[in-house]
């Protein structure tokens, strides 16, 4: 009994934490930015990023949302990142659909989202897709590639605002030669642990520099609209415990994917409604949480809910629909600038589209690491722990409905007609068999209106049924009995629910992943035509060490860029770049 007591007190003290996140004043203004291994993919190809953040140590986003859009502002990829010491890093993996052109990556966090799109992080790439040779949105201009350039043509392409020493162990390479390259900190600030992403790619010819982590982050932005746009509270919060989940219930006359009958004109009452939200499972499950007088709500999601189909709705009848926020949603449309198509970039991309097809042939590709899975362990938000009485209806004669299982199989239950509808009550012995309210009522861990939902259901259908033939109290929520039933087939996909409802699809974290490190072999038949030498989104380091990193340059002659960028432990920003050329054994 005290597991329970603890237990349900665990599932309450969640249910309040939403609301006590709207009761923050004053967060600071928050940013993230972006690095990536390159700026310019096949279609197909894996998109690896980096992501660092800034703000408040005590009041740390604990998630962003990253977008990949196209010129006509549709989504290509969406994903959540968990944020983790200040970082997060994995992929995108890049459908082989897409058509040739620039496309613009966003980033931001919830609590940007009061700032709106102007301060989120924005980084345009381009991907091109294998069967388009004619690629008519570039620049037709031919650029001819050096076979070996002098260093002293590399200082216009020197990065901004540099704290770090790159210093590569010689200038110019062979092909498949090893670079040897250290880092070095000396600018930096005493007893920090540095958290850094090193790239290392071909240069992609008249392409302009993008802005540095340093460059980036010290750039201040506006933040006079620290009151929520200057009207009154903010819209958005910061997500610090967790995933937030926000809403509103809206009057509606017909909805083509929402239950919207009811006895209640929306427009007229001033109750306050109650939201359910569950999970279709093999244990009775339930999260709550109440509107505000204007019909909105909000509440921190229980972390056991986060990637499966939730079936949220109102616990009351009202002509109303539920309609959530969507933290996908941008509001300012993408213009792609010319940042990236410029003259020469039409025969880097058809060279490249050459080279992907010899790697397709050789079967030659990114190999992505399977890292870190986010695995989040918490309790299942159970409405019981231990019936009453549990029934395996299979292990009696067959019976074709519920009108008859409760007769023939549940005692304590009585299920009766009353004007073409059904009602189910428990028997309370403790007010001389009078019967009591009926009770709450799950389907495959969902609660229903009543008890006709479920009335047509024999024992074929049933797999298990859990009676508590007593009231309790789920947080502040009285239930005047449970009786839970489990289908062989989630038959709750079958359920037209009386109240607004709406399925939805919880958002889950990427896990961190990142790629194998290339290690050379023997094999010289098999090209080598990687124009990434180096990735790796996660090294550490001491400021007082000189980190020494190794790399295989590849066939392919040309520039390359070393290009670091990362964060200090206390937050400071740190980068550095240094330029190597690589010709080929015969020059």
């Amino acid at each position: 009994m005290k597991t329970l007591i603890f237990s349900l007190l665990i599932i309450f003290n969640c249910f309040c934490s939403g609301t006590a996140q709207n009761k923050i004043e004053s967060v600071k203004p928050e940013k993230v930015y972006l690095q990536t291994d390159k700026n310019i993919y096949i279609a197909g190809d894996n998109l690896s990023y980096t992501l660092y953040f800034k703000g408040n140590s005590k009041t740390m986003s604990k998630y962003a949302y990253l977008i990949l859009r196209d010129r006509y502002n549709l989504p290509v990829s969406q994903a959540r990142v968990e944020i983790n010491d200040q970082t997060s890093f994995g992929y995108i993996p890049l459908p082989d659909t897409l058509h040739s052109d620039v496309y613009q990556l966003v980033c931001y966090t919830n609590w940007m989202r009061n700032e709106g799109d102007d301060c989120y992080f924005t980084k345009e790439i381009i991907i091109a897709n294998r069967f388009d040779k004619k690629l008519e949105r570039f620049d037709s201009t031919i650029y001819t590639y050096p076979s070996a350039i002098s260093a002293n043509t590399d200082s216009v392409n020197k990065a901004e605002n540099e704290n770090l020493f790159i210093r590569p162990d010689k200038q110019i390479y062979k092909t498949r030669e090893k670079v040897n390259f250290s880092i070095d900190a000396g600018n930096v600030q005493n007893d920090s642990i540095i958290i850094l992403s090193v790239s290392v790619s071909e240069i992609v010819p008249w392409s302009r520099n993008e802005p540095s982590i340093t460059g980036y982050f010290s750039n201040s932005y506006k933040t006079e609209k620290e009151g929520g746009s200057g009207q009154g509270p903010y819209r958005y919060q910061p997500e610090i415990k967790g995933a937030i989940i926000d809403g509103r219930i809206v009057p509606v006359q017909h909805s083509d994917n929402q239950s919207v009958s009811g006895n209640k004109d929306f427009k007229s009452d001033s109750i306050r409604y109650t939201v359910l939200v569950s999970a279709p499972d093999s244990i009775a499950n339930l999260q709550y949480t109440e509107t505000d007088s204007s019909g909105s709500f909000s509440f921190l999601l229980y972390p056991y809910y986060e990637g499966k189909e939730l079936i949220i709705r109102l616990k009351e009848n009202a002509s109303a629909a539920i309609d959530l926020d969507d933290k996908f949603k941008l509001t300012k449309p993408y213009i792609p600038s010319d940042l990236l198509t410029g003259p020469g970039i039409r025969s880097y991309l058809l060279r490249s589209l050459k080279i992907s097809e010899v790697q397709r042939y050789y079967s030659v590709g990114a190999e992505t690491g399977k890292g870190e899975k986010i695995e989040h362990k918490s309790a299942i938000p159970r409405v019981y722990y231990k019936p009453y009485l549990r029934v395996f209806p299979a292990d009696y004669l067959p019976l074709p409905d519920f009108v008859e299982i409760s007769r023939e199989l549940l005692p304590a239950l009585k299920v009766r007609k009353i004007n073409d509808n059904y009602v189910s009550s428990y028997i309370d012995t403790q007010n001389k068999g009078a019967p009591t309210i009926e009770p709450i009522i799950f389907l495959d861990g969902v609660p229903v209106d009543d008890v006709n939902q479920i009335i047509n259901l024999g024992t074929n259908e049933i797999k298990r049924i859990d009676l508590l033939p007593v009231i309790r109290y789920y947080g502040d929520m009285p239930l005047s009995g449970i009786l839970a039933v489990f289908s062989k087939k989630l038959e709750i996909n079958n359920i037209q629910f009386k109240t607004p409802t709406i399925r939805y699809q919880a958002i889950s974290s990427q896990s961190f992943t990142k790629p194998d490190r290339y290690v050379p072999d023997n094999n010289n038949h098999v090209p080598d035509l990687r124009q990434v030498l180096l990735w790796d989104p996660e090294i550490k380091m001491h400021n007082k060490d000189k980190l020494q990193i190794e790399c295989f340059t590849s066939d392919l002659r040309g520039q390359y860029r070393i290009s670091v960028q990362g964060l200090t432990s206390s937050g400071l920003p740190v980068n550095g770049s240094a330029i190597i050329n690589v010709k080929s054994k015969s020059e």
